[in-house]
């Protein structure tokens, strides 16, 4: 299979990676929009200075596994300056890296979606355990409740030299057992569906 120096293209569209719990559930792209970047700035965008450079680590060291150069912002802009566009366009600015792209990904939400289960044996138990002959283990279990959390991040990607959004995404993962797995999940989905536009534009055969 022949080698070719990777960059990063615009995703076109978006799929879910059907191994994980994390799915593209919105998307959009400038249509007129079809350039090619080699070098963008990964910026997470949290409360936490940690998840924030978890995130952007990861990102950044998971497209250097596929030859893409990518910048982390926290290296170019630190825990103390607001991130915003002004911040970011002065880093780009003062900085000798040619960026010429920038990934933001931030949330959106995080919300509890509470589901309820009725057990499938005597729905409309009302009596005793003596009366219904049945044991209290069973009774016990006839109904519960389960939490399941939902992260909903959005994932926007800015040219450089026009400065405007060329395109977007959303992204939901279901009850994540942790941080680590959200930025996991939402890194290999987006750079999954990145390498398949990769090979396509660059005519590489499998």
């Amino acid at each position: 299979m022949m080698k070719v120096k990777c960059c990063v293209v615009l995703v076109l569209s978006l799929f879910a990676v059907s191994c994980t719990n994390t799915k593209i559930i919105d998307n959009w792209v400038h249509e007129e929009h079809h350039k090619p970047y080699s070098h963008p700035m990964i910026i997470g965008i949290s409360d936490s200075q940690q998840t924030r450079q978890i995130y952007e680590k990861y990102f950044v060291s998971e497209l250097e596994k596929i030859n893409i150069a990518a910048t982390p912002s926290y290296k170019l802009i630190n825990s103390k300056q607001k991130l915003n566009r002004e911040t970011v366009i002065k880093a780009i600015e003062d900085t000798d890296i040619e960026i010429d792209s920038v990934f933001v990904t931030y949330l959106v939400s995080s919300e509890t979606e509470v589901k309820h289960h009725v057990s499938p044996l005597n729905r409309n138990y009302s009596g005793d355990i003596d009366n219904s002959k049945m044991s209290a283990t069973l009774i016990a279990t006839r109904g519960r409740t389960s939490n399941t959390e939902i992260i909903t991040l959005k994932n926007d990607l800015y040219d450089v030299k026009t400065r405007t959004l060329v395109w977007t995404a959303q992204t939901r993962t279901v009850a994540p057992e942790s941080i680590d797995e959200v930025v996991t999940n939402v890194v290999e989905i987006l750079i999954n569906e990145t390498t398949c536009k990769l090979r396509k534009y660059h005519g590489e055969k499998k």
